[in-house]
């Protein structure tokens, strides 16, 4: 199984630590052998728990303190930031740290819109056109400027001055979801960066991917299918149930459609949340929601249990299609706490990684 597939690890800050935490996990990952480590794009979280860090400076500081691991965010939106000063952003970080970068785009989440007077609604058109002001600024320069005019943005002979020496850009995962996200990722993507799959839906989805690029002439050789998901591993399979259990649930009843996708007999309410004015409100409504759904439909979504367990799993996914794994390891207490967080991720290098 070696260099079939790569790893990553997600790190994130509790509201307690300090900063330096952050790169310190990703020196830590590094050190374990994965391939990479992606970040949240939050403004707030909902909960006093987590701190909310910008996301752009972070990465810069943990490539900086970091030597080949990979480093991206997993996601960032066009609604809160504008596609030009994004393809700025990464034009400049590639120039720094070539080879290093990937980008995850979405449409967003009210959570983070809302509170801020931003707009929820066309998300999705916001998104399809900004993926396209990206590429083209990216393929611009002082004698190749860019003219266009849509519906969201306009581009009039724009180029981009991010330095001398013009790196390769970094890929484009977009986390996909509905028909019409999985139709352009296959149009218009690198890699997809979903969450809440079973095998089974996953490579139903990435079907769906694979006809959208054939359709658009795309060639899928160095497309990269990843799966963005919660883990736990232990020696122990009951200990890895409990640390995922509730935070799996949570993931579910924050995306009904995944849930309908994974078990069409489900109970959900819909988003009634996004009708609520307050994060911390919202965040409770979606943890009453989670208490209700099933088991079942939250383990299998995820890598947890015994280091052989984790590999099955794996292998489950790597048959649907899967080859790049983005994980977010869950120690005891939840996603904010740190107790056996590190032993974790060392035991999934150990037992896990050393396989592939």
């Amino acid at each position: 199984m070696k260099n079939q597939i790569r790893f990553g690890c997600r790190i994130f800050l509790a509201a307690n630590e300090p900063f330096q935490r952050i790169v310190e996990w990703a020196q830590f990952c590094e050190k374990h052998g994965f391939d990479s480590v992606l970040i949240d794009d939050h403004l707030l979280y909902g909960t006093e728990a987590a701190a909310a860090p910008e996301p752009f400076t972070t990465l810069a500081t943990i490539a900086a303190g970091t030597r080949r691991i990979r480093v991206g965010i997993a996601v960032t939106d066009l609604v809160r930031r504008h596609p030009a000063i994004i393809a700025q952003t990464l034009a400049t970080l590639s120039n720094q740290y070539p080879k290093r970068l990937f980008l995850g785009l979405g449409t967003g989440d009210p959570m983070n819109q809302s509170p801020f007077g931003l707009p929820t609604q066309q998300r999705y058109s916001r998104l399809r056109e900004g993926l396209g002001i990206i590429r083209q600024l990216w393929n611009s320069s002082i004698d190749k400027p860019q003219t266009f005019k849509g519906r969201f943005y306009t581009l009039n002979n724009a180029y981009l001055q991010a330095g001398q020496d013009k790196q390769p850009v970094p890929p484009i995962y977009l986390a996909a979801f509905g028909p019409r996200m999985l139709r352009l990722t296959g149009e218009a993507a690198d890699g997809w960066i979903p969450h809440c799959h079973t095998p089974t839906t996953y490579k139903m989805d990435l079907d769906i991917i694979r006809a959208s690029a054939i359709q658009a002439k795309r060639g899928f050789d160095t497309f990269s299918p990843a799966y963005y998901t919660l883990s736990s591993i232990s020696t122990n399979r009951r200990e890895a149930d409990r640390n995922v259990l509730g935070p799996a649930r949570y993931f579910l009843a924050l995306i009904p459609e995944a849930l309908k996708k994974i078990d069409p007999g489900a109970n959900h309410p819909g988003r009634i949340w996004e009708k609520i004015p307050y994060p911390k409100d919202q965040r409770e409504t979606i943890r009453k929601i989670a208490i209700d759904i099933p088991e079942s439909d939250a383990y299998n979504t995820v890598i947890h249990g015994t280091p052989d367990e984790c590999i099955e799993q794996i292998e489950n996914y790597r048959k649907a299609g899967c080859n790049e794994f983005m994980l977010t390891f869950v120690p005891k207490g939840g996603l904010w706490a740190s107790a056996n967080l590190l032993s974790q991720i060392r035991l999934f290098s150990n037992e896990v990684l050393s396989r592939y």
